[in-house]
C-alpha cells in the first residue's frame, strides 16, 4: 500500500512540474505539434509584438518578493544584439506581450517568427538566431553565441506566413542552445 501511494504521489508531482512550464500532457500528433511553453513578464518599456524573439532581462528584474530573488525573475526583452547567449524564445503566435503584463513565449517546438530585414531571411533547414530588435537571421557560429533554432519552412522577403507584418516570417523549430564553438 505503500508503495502504491509513492508512486501516486510521485506522478502528481511529475504533472505540476510539467504543468508548471506547460509541457503538454496529452498530445493529438495528427493535427497538433507539441510546443513547450513559459510565463514571462514584459518589464522592458515597450511592448513586444508576436513573433518575436525575446531574451531574458536579469538586469531589470526586481522582484517584489525581496532581495533573494532579484534578478533571477522571468522577465523578459527584445534583444538588442544578435547571437545572444541569454535567448529565451519566442512570443506566441497571435499574442504579444504588452509592457508590464504578463505573457507566454515558446521555449521548444515550432513557431512563427519575424524575418529580420538584413541579413537576407533564412532558408529551409539551416540554423537560425536573433538579430537586434527580436528578428531572425542566420546564425554565425563564435564563442558564447546561441542558436534559436532550424527554419521549417521560409518565407520571401516580402511574405508572411501569417499575413501580420509584411517584412516575411519563417516557421521555426524553437530549441535555444548555448553554442561555444
Amino acid at each position: 500500500m505503500k508503495k502504491l501511494l509513492f508512486v501516486i504521489f510521485a506522478l502528481l508531482l511529475t504533472i505540476g512540474v510539467a504543468n508548471a512550464t506547460n509541457i503538454p500532457q496529452m498530445v493529438d500528433p495528427k493535427n497538433y505539434p507539441t510546443v513547450w511553453t513559459e510565463l514571462v513578464y514584459n518589464g522592458s518599456g515597450s511592448d513586444i509584438a508576436t513573433g518575436r524573439v525575446v531574451v531574458w532581462d536579469f538586469s531589470s528584474c526586481d522582484s517584489d518578493a525581496g532581495t533573494m530573488y532579484d534578478y533571477t525573475g522571468m522577465w523578459v526583452k527584445t534583444s538588442t544584439a544578435a547571437h545572444s547567449v541569454w535567448t529565451a524564445g519566442v512570443t506566441t503566435p497571435g499574442h504579444g506581450i504588452t509592457n508590464g503584463e504578463v505573457g507566454r513565449i515558446v521555449i521548444k517546438g515550432p513557431a512563427v517568427v519575424q524575418n529580420g530585414v538584413s541579413p537576407a531571411p533564412p532558408t529551409v533547414d539551416t540554423i537560425i538566431s536573433t538579430t537586434s530588435a527580436g528578428y531572425v537571421g542566420a546564425y554565425t557560429p563564435a564563442a558564447d553565441t546561441c542558436s534559436l533554432g532550424v527554419v521549417m519552412k521560409a518565407s520571401a522577403a516580402t511574405v508572411d506566413i501569417e499575413a501580420d507584418n509584411g517584412i516575411g516570417s519563417s516557421l521555426i523549430w524553437i530549441n535555444p542552445t548555448l553554442n561555444d564553438q
